[in-house]
């Protein structure tokens, strides 16, 4: 299953997925990413802000950054597992 249609081409992506993506981005992400698809960091930016909108062509680059939050999230979910063991040992 794809996460873009053709129908979200076009428009901003959604207030769920800019958030998503601004609350689990790392720091250099943006920039990594953009560069990486011969893209400004600002345009993707502009595209996570939901002041551009996503384009066929600037989809991948969406969806590479959204994978790397997904890694993101996890990792901090693990943190916090090591974190609430380490607090549950020391009470």
């Amino acid at each position: 299953m794809a996460i873009f249609e053709h129908k979200h081409f076009g428009t901003p992506i959604s207030k769920e997925l800019s958030n998503y993506i601004t609350y689990n981005q790392g720091k250099g992400d943006i920039k990594e990413i953009a560069e990486k698809h011969h893209y400004n960091p600002l345009t993707l930016t502009a595209i996570i802000r939901r002041n551009r909108s996503l384009t066929e062509a600037n989809a991948p680059m969406v969806i590479d950054l959204f994978r790397r939050c997904i890694k993101n999230y996890n990792s901090n979910q693990r943190t916090k597992e090591s974190i609430n063991d380490l607090i549950q040992k020391a009470q």
